[in-house]
């Protein structure tokens, strides 16, 4: 197993992405961590995002988490966001990652969430391969009943149905960690998330990402890890349950800013031609790409999209 070495990673190396806002849900955290600890990709750093913890939650979170990362060669940062406003800080918790990455390769994982040991090597290797800036693959949605020591899975599936870079400007099908993302391939100010959404925030983060850089979806049918839908609710927005009222007003203001992204970002000439433009068409936006172009019928990416 390679060592870690900072001058490796600012190379090739990837920085993972983990925001945790609950010292509560410390037992899911470990097991996020551990299956990053477990990656076949190295070098591989952690950059732990808390959201305004204190000393002592920030200690008791180290301190879980230092058996796991001393054994894994694996690098480790935290970082605390400590301003008070927004009061859910998650999409700024991002922000903090991005800011703190120094590896050509970033993904996200949240910490209730898991990734089998090959993800990284995977979704690297096909960056590598077809010159894309964002690459694809599948997490399954896994219906979990949650216990103070462990979870009890009900049941998985894999409930989105698209295929392609076209599918995904029309609706979100890829949890944030079902991707990589190569730095030197995207422009620098696509790296973050609006501070301002709490739901969908991933969503617009993708569409502005897609338009700007080739997206690869060659490992879709690959599963790399497990999207965890709790049935005790802590993850509310991603649960089939009944949703409160604050959750659909913001729900409703996530919407109303995804559709406002699609009609003001330009989709980047050679997105058109993964699109299958027979001609670039200057100034084109997402929007009116779905309304005029879209085809009727659910495609799979053209062939030699991205160098594959």
């Amino acid at each position: 197993m390679m060592a870690w070495n900072e001058s490796r990673h600012r190379e090739a190396g990837i920085d993972v992405i983990v925001r945790f806002h609950d010292a509560a849900r410390l037992m899911e955290l470990e097991r996020a961590v551990f299956s990053l600890a477990g990656q076949f990709f190295r070098p591989l750093r952690i950059l732990l995002v808390t959201q305004r913890f204190s000393a002592a939650e920030v200690e008791a979170t180290l301190a879980a988490l230092a058996g796991i990362v001393a054994v894994s060669e694996v690098g480790f940062q935290h970082v605390n966001l400590t301003w008070t406003h927004p009061e859910d800080a998650r999409s700024d918790l991002v922000n903090l990652g991005f800011a703190a990455a120094t590896g050509r390769y970033v993904a996200l994982l949240d910490y209730d969430d898991v990734l089998y040991p090959q993800a990284h090597a995977l979704l690297t290797a096909r960056l590598a391969a077809t010159g894309a800036g964002i690459a694809f693959a599948r997490t399954p949605n896994m219906v979990a009943d949650m216990y103070p020591a462990f979870l009890h899975g009900r049941s998985q599936a894999n409930p989105y149905p698209g295929r392609w870079v076209g599918d995904l400007f029309f609706s979100n099908f890829c949890p944030p960690h079902s991707y990589a993302i190569d730095r030197t391939r995207v422009p620098e100010n696509c790296l973050r998330f609006e501070s301002m959404l709490t739901i969908e925030e991933d969503y617009e983060f993708l569409i502005r990402i897609c338009a700007a850089a080739i997206a690869d979806f060659g490992l879709l049918d690959t599963e790399v890890g497990l999207r965890i839908i709790k049935t005790d609710g802590s993850n509310t927005y991603a649960s089939a349950g009944p949703k409160t009222a604050e959750v659909l007003r913001r729900a409703a203001i996530a919407q109303s800013f995804v559709e406002a992204r699609r009609q003001v970002t330009v989709i980047a000439p050679e997105v058109q031609h993964c699109l299958g433009m027979a001609e670039y068409v200057p100034g084109l936006t997402v929007r009116q790409w779905l309304d005029t172009y879209r085809p009727a019928a659910r495609t799979a990416e053209p062939a030699g999209c991205g160098g594959a």
